[in-house]
């Protein structure tokens, strides 16, 4: 059943609701199937694994987005922390998913410079300052809907950073979607499974 955060940080201005897949445990040390098959994936890819998440995010994407009173006008990743890159695996993999669903994909968000990766630092303040002015936009996203996706959301922080980064360019709504969200967070998830993009974007009022 997919999982719902509404992400938020005094750093940050907007807060993000988000659906993730699964739950992934950082301390799992491989255990974990899911966080083990998410891990690989991401580094590797593999097409049984794309399989299965594709499966889950098309779920997502309809329940969500596909019937929903809010028009989404485009999905875009949040980068990784090198200077102009996207992960392979996940493009692709979203690729897939946009063309079933019908909401196209457009990368919106550039790394102008490469960072340190923020699931090596403890602290919500290291990693918000960390990702200062290292991306832009660089497409129009004035008044537009906006799926943003990441590989997971631990703190939050990257998406957070990319939903303000869209806010501040005009975008009207942006709504988060990765595959794993934080175990330790379970506390502040909820499992949805008829609840439509709009209905989860009124919780933020």
């Amino acid at each position: 059943m997919t999982k719902f955060r509404i992400l938020e940080s005094k750093y940050f201005q907007h807060k993000v609701p988000m659906a993730a897949l699964d739950y992934y445990d950082k301390n799992s040390h491989g255990e974990d199937e899911f966080s083990r098959k998410q891990a690989w994936f991401y580094s590797y890819g593999d097409s049984e694994i794309e399989a299965e998440f594709k499966e889950g995010l098309k779920e997502i994407f309809e329940l969500l987005f596909s019937d929903d009173d809010t028009d989404w006008d485009l999905i875009t990743l949040y980068p990784t922390h090198a200077k102009g890159v996207v992960n392979p695996n996940l493009r692709d993999l979203i690729l897939d998913v946009s063309a079933d669903i019908g909401i196209p994909m457009d990368q919106v968000l550039r790394r102008t410079e490469t960072v340190r990766e923020n699931h090596v630092m403890d602290e919500e303040k290291t990693k918000a300052i960390n990702l200062e002015g290292s991306i832009e936009v660089n497409g129009d996203v004035e008044d537009k809907n906006v799926i943003l996706v990441d590989n997971i959301a631990l703190s939050g922080v990257s998406m957070l950073h990319g939903a303000e980064l869209l806010k501040k360019n005009g975008a009207n709504n942006v709504f988060g979607v990765s595959i794993g969200t934080d175990l330790e967070k379970k506390y502040e998830t909820t499992e949805i499974d008829d609840k439509s993009a709009t209905q989860l974007l009124r919780r933020l009022e």
